[in-house]
């Protein structure tokens, strides 16, 4: 079994971007080929999936606690986010091969009701999934899929797409996708990788520490 930890290291976003999309909350994942030879992920989302689970980075907050936006650059300022909130753990995945690292950043909406959509997405577990989730502890993906695996009995190669975007927010428009990109991954126990291109009104670019285990 393998354990693959990662970490975000940089978050640029265009100089031009309007604040109302500052908001921000990426969705990591991790393609991989299976022990038998299936397609499967591991999904997170950072920093995490609660109603104040985002990088707060509009200008007009800057007076906010929460305020992340690097002083003179368009970036998030990683030095005021500690790492924990910025580090991925997938633990004990049956990896036969890494495929490739997929990354869809969203802007979130807080207006549109964001604290509803993890429990509106929690309706469409199976019931004897929801016993093994730890009631008071955050919601995460990772918690999902492994109380869908053990409440079924079964190794689920990865999260309807209703549920994960309701889970994410998308589904509901908490969520607005404004990147997204994804790069092969290798063999290699270390990689950094950095994912560039378009996305909503400029070029973005996120940059990943990744360790295999």
């Amino acid at each position: 079994m393998s354990s693959v930890d990662i970490v975000l290291t940089d978050l640029t976003f265009p100089a031009n971007l309007e604040d109302k999309f500052c908001k921000f909350r990426p969705l990591v994942s991790v393609k991989y080929i299976d022990s038998n030879d299936k397609i499967t992920f591991a999904r997170e989302a950072l920093p995490g999936l609660g109603p104040r689970d985002y990088w707060e980075c509009e200008k007009a907050n800057k007076k906010k606690d929460d305020f992340v936006r690097h002083a003179t650059k368009p970036k998030v300022d990683l030095d005021r986010v500690d790492i924990s909130k910025r580090e991925i753990v997938f633990s004990d995945l049956d990896v036969k091969k890494l495929e490739r690292l997929e990354v869809e950043l969203f802007d979130i909406d807080i207006k549109t009701g964001l604290e509803k959509a993890v429990q509106t997405g929690l309706k469409l577990l199976p019931p004897e999934a929801l016993t093994f989730l730890t009631p008071g502890l955050p919601v995460t993906l990772i918690a999902v899929k492994t109380a869908v695996e053990k409440g079924t009995g079964k190794n689920v190669n990865d999260l309807e797409k209703k549920l994960l975007n309701r889970l994410i927010g998308k589904e509901d428009g908490a969520a607005r996708s404004i990147f997204v990109r994804s790069e092969p991954l290798t063999s290699e126990p270390n990689q950094v990788l950095t994912l560039k291109g378009p996305g909503k009104q400029g070029d973005y670019s996120m940059t990943f520490e990744i360790k295999v285990s």
